[in-house]
């Protein structure tokens, strides 16, 4: 029985006869087949899209890497098997380690040469090329201080800054007390070089550099004295363990956080008692200091209050002595003012007198007898007799004296 196949455009077969040949047959075509002579076997087409890249396995044992987009049919004469595979992506924060095997001129002896690649960028590896595996310490799922060997393999390194949480148990102080110090640690990749010559875990040569600076710092303090410097744990002059080895393994330590301790709970049930006490006692303090500053403030301001109060009294003297000095400087101008007037009248009255004794004189009046008869009873009496006037007087006796008792 002869059997027709349809070969379509764009599709390819192979055609296995009896005696083990092949023959490839490409659509469009229809291949005449012979069940008991010959075979046919469609064969598939494998792609890589612009993501993505093809994996070639040959039968002599090579292996080729062809980069997408691209296409290939199954060749079971050539090849093993195609596999394809994502393309490696790397931000620019990232970098893969690769090594890639140098052939020397005897097969026998292979090295290994390292390169950095760093991102922004797609990568497919060469067939001769492996990527570095990163197998490190890390965070144990059920909590994110638990740091566990292993716990963390990747192969695309982080540049950026990172940082993890970790709490140092079995702590000592030199009074044998037992406390857990909660760390937080900062770190950030520098030298990628010294770090894949240096270590293989910097995670692990983190904690135990920090736990040996930790350790060293509570064995030379009592619990007590732990807990008054514990705020040094949060200075870089504390690790210096920590630093020095994280420098030799191309890290920088950017920060180191103390976010607390932990005690046994007989350690922390007499802490807490002793804290109790002692805040108690602060307590206390402070309301009694409150109580005397009250006090010294209530007898400041009555010192302050009769310190206003005698001044008060002060200024209301002093106005009163000015009022009173005020009145007696007005009297004293007043009585001035009235002396003057007085003596300003008594002025006009005299002025006022002699015109009129004048007048009297020009008019051949007698001056002294009419101040006599003014003067009805005078106390003394001053009489001046003309010889002239009034001859039928005593010649001897030019003035006398007659007194009016």
């Amino acid at each position: 029985m002869v059997l027709l196949r349809k070969i379509k455009r764009g599709r390819r077969a192979i055609v296995w006869k009896f005696n083990g040949d092949a023959n490839y047959i490409d659509g469009p075509r229809l291949a005449i087949v012979w069940p008991c002579i010959n075979r046919i076997q469609p064969l598939l087409v494998h792609q890589a899209n612009d993501m993505q890249y093809l994996e070639v396995n040959y039968i002599d044992g090579t292996t080729d890497i062809k980069p997408g987009p691209v296409s290939l049919y199954d060749d079971p004469l050539k090849i093993i098997s195609i596999l394809t595979k994502d393309l490696i992506t790397l931000d620019a924060n990232e970098l893969l380690v690769l090594y890639t095997q140098q052939e020397q001129e005897e097969k026998i002896d292979l090295s290994s040469v390292r390169h950095i690649i760093k991102g922004p960028t797609l990568y497919a590896p060469k067939p001769n090329e492996w990527i570095h595996e990163f197998t490190w310490h890390g965070e144990d799922g059920t909590h994110k201080t638990h740091i566990i060997p292993g716990a963390k393999k990747f192969k695309k390194l982080r540049l950026i800054p990172d940082q993890f949480y970790y709490n140092i148990t079995d702590v000592r102080t030199s009074d044998d007390a037992l406390i857990t110090v909660k760390l937080m640690l900062f770190y950030e990749l520098i030298d990628v070089e010294t770090m894949l010559n240096n270590t293989h875990d910097p995670i692990a040569d983190f904690i135990n550099a920090v736990c040996a600076d930790v350790i060293a710092f509570a064995s030379v303090r009592k619990y007590e004295t732990f807990l008054e410097n514990a705020n040094q744990l949060n200075q870089f002059e504390t690790y210096p363990q920590l630093i020095t080895r994280s420098d030799a393994v191309g890290y920088k330590i950017n920060k180191v956080v103390f976010r607390g301790y932990q005690a046994s709970e007989k350690l922390q049930l007499m802490n807490d008692n002793a804290i109790q006490a002692r805040t108690k006692l602060r307590l206390e303090n402070e309301s009694e200091l409150q109580v005397q500053l009250l006090e010294d403030l209530k007898l400041e301001k009555r010192f302050e209050r009769s310190q206003k109060e005698r001044k008060m009294e002060l200024e209301q003297m002093s106005h009163k002595l000015d009022m009173i000095k005020q009145q007696h400087a007005s009297h004293l101008q007043n009585k001035e003012a009235e002396n003057q007037l007085e003596r300003q009248h008594q002025q006009l009255l005299h002025e006022d007198e002699v015109k009129f004794y004048q007048h009297l004189k020009e008019l051949g009046t007698d001056i002294t007898q009419v101040m006599i008869a003014q003067q009805r009873n005078p106390d003394k009496l001053i009489q001046i007799v003309n010889d002239n006037e009034k001859k039928s007087q005593r010649t001897s006796a030019n003035i006398q004296f007659v007194d009016n008792i």
